[in-house]
């Protein structure tokens, strides 16, 4: 007899455990030997065993609290795919592409999405076997509404006719009763009987019931799935009035929030609409999924090409061919991706959510600093008066060049003195955080440069281009971002003309403009719309001394106190 050197059958052990305890099962269920040997076999098959290995370690990696990077690689792929069709000629954006489009690939990152959602956990719901006619329980519900939302929100069931309770707000009186469920049927609330009634005017008879509340509500038979809870925290990066949303299915049930705020993300159990709360709150509301803004961003993008497309008196052809009513999360992934591949949108840099945690302060390695403005609105000045505070704190990037050293100029002080071939391979191997060229000399910001300050034990202080933020957002800098803003014109025009101010271009100086001054406050605008979703502080550089002051203040937080950043970076 030739036996394999190398067996190939598993043994996990809960499979093991399960095969085991079948002869107890079979003596306390079933008196048929035929479905204890089936589920003998059943549980002795390689795929099911697989799969119980696999599922287990999915366990293991959720009770390790590792997270995500990212929750929709697929939309990023699409969009990355989408960026390099314009790069076709080059061999390795073939060779990407290539790659991109296979259906393994897409298929591992959609497996990652469902994996990233916890979308694994099993529902058995499907499986089980519904009795020919379901019995259906009344049951009656008693609560004490006061000026808070019930917490509920409702749908139409097409099928039946009733009204069903969609969701379920954590927090609210319903959520803290525990005795109302997803998909329970309203029957009748204080004598109002809710059958064949239009959802949105029960929804508005609820808001405006006070006192004692008693609901009488139909239960089905029925397995139902729990809600995913989650404990995501995330910043918000746009702001957000559920009652200017006709999308939302209960203005009322909505939580509003600004830019910049910090929400705990407690179910992400609809695709569509989250639950989230505010530290210290416990009531829960309604706001927009990231897919579900994502989308809307996409289609607003769409919108404005088509009209600048009819202004232009140009046919245009929407590259979004989807509805605003879908609510299956598996359409929605689907859509993004079609729209994403036919726009010219990019995904990576649609405001939606950040996931964050807090960042304790480092007394070795502290946070670079860095000073986002519109060209002459005073950053360089500031920065001069912040390290002149501290000399020996504070510390700046001396900048790369490719031109000649002047006679009066010393290598590593000024500048950093290299060769065009030694920038450009330095460029190539992506080196540089920002870069640009002058009267055919190259200008640039090395990257280990500022980690060779952060090194040091000194704060880096930085007067970066605005495009350079994507460079220097990373986990290894983890810069803290200080937006100076320009006051509006008439006070920038005024301030600056009472202390006679001066643009120092090339060695030369000459007084501001009316066209500088425009230039400025229209250039602030812009990088706040672009930007200001990055921004950790921000100055109004209206009098350059209480701006310094400011900007000192916040220096030292940034240094002594724990700040929100992206999850990554913990």
């Amino acid at each position: 007899m030739n036996l394999p050197l190398k067996s190939r059958l598993l043994n996990d052990p809960d499979t093991q455990e399960l095969i085991q305890c079948l002869p107890q099962i079979q003596t306390q269920l079933c008196q048929s030997q035929q479905d204890a040997v089936f589920l003998r076999k059943f549980f002795r098959g390689r795929d099911i065993q697989v799969i119980m290995k696999l599922y287990r370690r999915l366990c293991l990696v959720t009770a390790q609290r590792l997270r995500p990077v990212t929750k929709s690689s697929v939309a990023l792929a699409a969009n990355t795919y989408c960026v390099l069709r314009h790069y076709k000629e080059q061999t390795e954006a073939e060779e990407l592409l290539n790659l991109l489009s296979k259906p393994h690939m897409q298929a591992l990152l959609y497996s990652h999405d469902n994996i990233a959602l916890k979308e694994y956990e099993p529902d058995i719901s499907s499986l089980a076997r519904t009795p020919d006619k379901e019995e259906e329980t009344i049951k009656l519900v008693q609560l004490v509404k006061s000026n808070e939302p019930l917490g509920i929100t409702l749908q139409l069931n097409d099928v039946t006719g009733g009204i069903e309770i969609a969701r379920i707000l954590h927090g609210g009186a319903a959520h803290r009763s525990g005795l109302i469920n997803v998909g329970d049927e309203v029957k009748e609330i204080n004598g109002i009987t809710f059958h064949g009634k239009d959802p949105k005017d029960m929804t508005q008879i609820l808001s405006e019931l006070q006192g004692a509340v008693s609901m009488k509500l139909g239960t089905r038979t029925r397995l139902t799935k729990d809600q995913r809870s989650s404990s995501t925290k995330v910043r918000a990066l746009f702001d957000y009035n559920p009652f200017d949303d006709r999308m939302i299915p209960c203005p009322h049930a909505g939580l509003s929030f600004q830019k910049g705020d910090i929400l705990y993300i407690v179910s992400q159990e609809d695709p569509l609409w989250w639950q989230a709360k505010r530290a210290g709150e416990t009531r829960a509301g309604l706001i927009p999924a990231r897919l579900l803004q994502e989308r809307r961003e996409i289609l607003k993008n769409a919108e404005n090409v088509e009209e600048e497309s009819n202004r232009r008196g140009a046919r245009s052809i929407s590259p979004c061919r989807i509805s605003p009513k879908s609510v299956r999360s598996r359409r929605v992934r689907k859509m993004m991706y079609h729209a994403v591949l036919n726009s010219d949108f990019d995904l990576g840099e649609i405001p939606t959510y950040e996931d964050v945690e807090l960042l304790p302060p480092n007394s070795i390695h502290k946070r670079p600093l860095v000073l986002i403005g519109a060209p002459k609105v005073g950053r360089n000045e500031l920065k001069r008066r912040l390290m002149v505070s501290n000399p020996g704190h504070f510390e700046d990037v001396v900048p790369f060049t490719s031109r000649q050293k002047k006679a009066t100029e010393l290598d590593g002080v000024e500048y950093h003195f290299i060769t065009r071939d030694e920038m450009e391979s330095a460029l190539v191997a992506h080196r540089f955080i920002e870069h640009g060229e002058f009267k055919g000399n190259l200008y640039g910001t090395r990257k280990d440069s500022i980690l060779s300050v952060i090194n040091s034990g000194k704060v880096c202080v930085l007067t970066p281009n605005s495009q350079a933020l994507r460079f220097l957002r990373t986990a290894e800098i983890k810069p803290y971002v200080i937006y100076i803003k320009s006051p509006p014109f008439q006070q920038i025009q005024r301030t600056r003309q009472r202390h006679n101010a001066v643009f120092v271009f090339e060695g030369n100086a000459r007084p501001f403009t009316s066209s500088d001054f425009d230039d400025i406050v229209q250039t602030s605008m812009k990088l706040e719309q672009k930007y200001g979703h990055l921004f950790d502080s921000v100055i109004i550089n209206e009098n350059l001394t209480k701006a310094a002051s400011e900007l000192i203040t916040i220096a030292k937080l940034a240094e002594t106190k724990s700040h929100w950043v992206p999850v990554s970076w913990v």
